[in-house]
């Protein structure tokens, strides 16, 4: 009896083990070390420059400008188009332009990092700093207050950026797309969640046709387009979902009492990033559960068999 519950434990811990084993193709374990070890990273405070500190400390030369825009053009013979007029539409009207809203770096300053190469291999030197520029999707390495370069995407296959608690990790997910790197949200042994950033630049587009009332934005801005995944790491599939209860639920509709049930435990939180990745992991553990379960119930019913 005590050697068939040592077997029934073992092939558990081994089903979890094989679980937790299929990260992305290709699965190995040179993976899992690398990823833990920018998870170790991120959790001990060796920031050289607070970004707080950076921040509260830095001017930034963002003052407003200027612009002085005609009353009325012609755009044709007898054909007149009034922009940004003063009430009596005779006067140019003034009208101040704001400093840019959002960045195309995922941080303010370059910070300190860890990069796994495409051999999943770790580069840790602590004189490069790096961003991520989410515009074009590429790590940005400075080194010694040189200009910045972007990293060849195809030598990287994960980086973390540091930030005073914690930071970000970025990893190629194959199973969504092998060329772009995706934050990770949560890493399960059974499902993954990611975030895909995309930025665009949209510059200022404030009109007036009556003088009173402004149309548009008077700034330029960099806007995020962000885009979540669930990444089913056995079945190598993949599902897109918002940041909203239905969403999630067809996002895991096998899972549906398991999900319903979790909303109802912490239907006073606020649906973030924070709670998709709680939300995640408590499937992930369940998953996990009732597969060493049912593993080890075949396990008991063969050495019945064998009987």
């Amino acid at each position: 009896m005590k050697l068939k519950i040592f077997f029934v434990a073992f092939f558990c811990l081994f089903a979890a083990f094989i679980l937790d084993a299929q990260i992305n193709t290709p699965q190995n374990i040179f993976e899992i070390t690398a990823f833990n070890k920018l998870v170790k990273f991120l959790s001990v405070d060796t920031q050289l420059v607070k970004i707080s500190d950076f921040e509260k400390n830095n001017i930034p030369h963002l003052g407003e400008e200027h612009r002085l825009v005609p009353a009325v053009f012609v755009d044709a013979p007898g054909n007149y188009i009034i922009q940004n007029a003063s009430w009596d539409r005779f006067l140019p009207s003034v009208y101040n332009k704001e400093a840019t809203h959002g960045s195309p770096f995922l941080i303010s300053i370059y910070v300190q990092g860890l990069v796994v190469n495409q051999y999943d291999s770790i580069i840790a030197k602590p004189h490069y700093l790096y961003n991520y520029d989410k515009v074009t999707g590429n790590l940005l390495l400075q080194r010694n207050n040189e200009k910045p370069i972007a990293v060849n995407k195809e030598q990287v296959n994960m980086f973390c950026l540091k930030l005073d608690r914690g930071g970000f990790i970025f990893m190629k997910v194959p199973t969504i797309n092998a060329n772009e790197f995706f934050q990770v949200i949560l890493k399960g042994p059974k499902y993954s969640c990611f975030k895909l950033y995309k930025n665009i630049f949209v510059n200022a587009n404030q009109k007036s046709s009556t003088g009173y009332t402004p149309d548009g934005e008077n700034f330029d801005q960099y806007l995020d387009i962000v885009t979540y995944y669930i990444v089913d790491e056995k079945n190598n599939s993949f599902k897109v979902f918002g940041l909203n209860k239905k969403s999630i639920k067809s996002a895991f509709v096998d899972h549906s009492e398991i999900i319903t049930q979790f909303f109802k435990d912490h239907k006073h939180e606020d649906l973030t990033e924070t709670f998709v990745a709680q939300l995640v992991d408590n499937l992930n553990s369940k998953v996990v559960s009732v597969a060493c379960q049912d593993n080890s119930n075949d396990f008991v019913m063969d050495t019945k068999r064998s009987k």
